[in-house]
């Protein structure tokens, strides 16, 4: 069995990991939507370490590897993991931000583990940002939209 050596920066990336994804898990908590808190901050931890193995593992025991590949089976993964939240009711499709937001965070967990530190802290900013955002610019189009039909409708009273 190799044996893996790992060092304080491999723990604190792990704990980045946690913070990161307890800032966005506890925005879609507030949200009330099925994947809080537990279910980011679990994909973007297991990203995280996954991506550290498939560094550690190609040196470690004479192992020939490729980095890309554990990458690559974590988006592949993920693809499945959002595939399941996204739930269709007739025309209403359900569950595509939570999708979005797994697979967000499996990248952020990735970037972590592969000492990408400042553009996850980055990404998970603009995720925040555009969370918090959301239900203003949700609120504007709405206003918009009736207004719009409002105005299509007396258009077509005056016509007709």
């Amino acid at each position: 069995m190799p044996e893996l050596a790992w060092s304080w920066i491999d723990l604190a990336q792990l704990v980045l990991a946690v913070v990161l994804g307890c800032l966005i898990g506890y925005l879609r908590e507030l949200a009330h939507k099925p994947a809080g808190i537990t279910t980011i901050t679990l994909v973007t931890l297991t990203a995280t370490l996954i991506m550290q193995l498939s560094y550690k593992l190609p040196s470690s025991g004479g192992i020939v590897g490729d980095p890309a590949r554990l990458a690559a089976a974590v988006i592949t993964g993920i693809g499945f993991l959002g595939a399941g939240v996204i739930l269709r009711h007739g025309t209403h499709v359900q569950g595509i931000t939570t999708a979005a937001t797994i697979w967000l965070m499996a990248g952020v967990g990735l970037a972590i583990g592969a000492g990408y530190y400042i553009p996850a802290m980055v990404v998970v900013l603009l995720a925040w940002i555009g969370f918090l955002v959301d239900p203003y610019t949700q609120r504007f189009i709405e206003q918009r939209r009736k207004k719009l039909t409002e105005e299509r409708t007396k258009d077509s009273q005056r016509r007709g």
